[in-house]
């Protein structure tokens, strides 16, 4: 009888664990944000914390030639697309206008937002000097 109930656990456990390896989407929470502010009045940048408060949606594709999609949760617009399906090591690779890459085995991603500092144009209001800040979070997945 204890072993019938250790099999069903086992059984159990593999079963979820499987379901997270072939999850359709996944729901990701950053819980550290760091990266740089511009400081007008100095006009100077400097490194700052921000609040970790990035959701992300990661599902799959909807336009070929991708494979998956990532959009910040309550945008319908992807902001990130993957060209190929996770790696053999479990590892997706997604860049646009932030570069994701997340790993379905440890259910954790790095998360970039690479524009601003040096991509600063005075000439254009959208990418004034501070105008954008460059960031980068770490956080944990779900699969959904």
């Amino acid at each position: 009888m204890i072993a019938m109930r250790h099999l069903l656990c086992l059984l159990t456990s593999l079963s979820l664990a499987a379901a997270a390896h072939a999850a359709d989407s996944y729901l990701c929470v950053a819980e550290l944000t760091t990266g740089f502010t511009y400081d007008a009045g100095k006009k100077s940048w400097k490194s700052a914390d921000f609040r970790s408060e990035k959701k992300l949606a990661i599902t799959r594709a909807r336009q070929k030639p991708y494979a998956w999609e990532a959009k910040e949760v309550g945008d319908s617009r992807p902001a990130a697309t993957c060209e190929r399906d996770f790696n053999e090591a479990g590892n997706l690779f997604c860049s646009g206008v932030f570069d994701l890459r997340f790993n379905k085995r440890q259910l954790r991603f790095l998360y970039v937002y690479p524009i601003g500092y040096w991509s600063d144009d005075s000439s254009n209001p959208a990418y004034r000097e501070g105008e954008n800040t460059p960031a980068l979070a770490i956080g944990k997945c779900k699969a959904l």
